[in-house]
């Protein structure tokens, strides 16, 4: 009877062993299945179609209008400063406005000031206009619009980027190759910050 009880004790034992590394395993299992889930959701952070502001002053038609024709006035603050406004206000015309002022703008101080106002948006829109800059005949331009684009944590950005780095300007290739590198570090480091915050969040609550 005796080593009855104690071989009964024993296969219990075996038995709860068992069933024990069974559900943990299969608590694991449903982890790791949880965790994949979430990866798949792991992006970079989209761009917005534009800034959005809660408040817009609306200017009369003929305020813009004479907005509009300052940005080819003889001096250049005025033409950054009427173009900025335009921008501020999130205007219609304000795109082509600045694409044509890069296209057609003689001073490169005025094209720095569009680069560093553009940059600070971080929009689809501001990305598109400074994938206009790198066109621009001037050195200076085109290596401040990728220092500027290489600040954008998207891929977007890299895929911009794509005409810089077949420039004919060996420095303009390698301030390219340097900002794609950035862009993607930047990506990475994103996704590494979401990996930390997944691992540190409970997957299950009990109620």
């Amino acid at each position: 009877m005796k080593w009855f009880l104690m071989l009964l004790i024993f296969v219990s034992g075996i038995y709860y062993m068992v069933t024990q590394h069974k559900q943990e395993t299969r608590k694991k299992e449903m982890i790791e299945l949880a965790k994949k889930d979430q990866l798949k959701t792991l992006e970079e952070p989209p761009l917005p179609a534009k800034t959005e502001r809660l408040y817009l002053m609306k200017f009369s038609l003929q305020t813009i209008k004479t907005l509009r024709g300052l940005t080819q006035d003889a001096n250049e603050k005025v033409r950054f400063a009427a173009a900025e406004l335009l921008w501020q206000l999130q205007d219609e015309s304000a795109p082509a406005v600045i694409r044509s002022m890069f296209e057609n703008e003689t001073e490169q101080v005025v094209k720095k000031q569009l680069i560093d106002m553009l940059s600070k948006d971080k929009s689809k829109l501001s990305l598109a206009l400074l994938g206009e800059a790198l066109k621009d005949y001037d050195r200076e331009t085109r290596l401040q619009a990728i220092e500027a684009i290489g600040n954008f944590c998207s891929k977007e950005a890299i895929v911009s980027l794509n005409k810089a780095l077949e420039d004919y300007d060996e420095e303009v290739r390698l301030k390219s190759l340097e900002a794609v590198n950035r862009i993607r570090r930047d990506i990475e480091a994103h996704k590494e910050q979401q990996l930390r915050e997944i691992e540190n969040k409970p997957l299950f609550r009990i109620e």
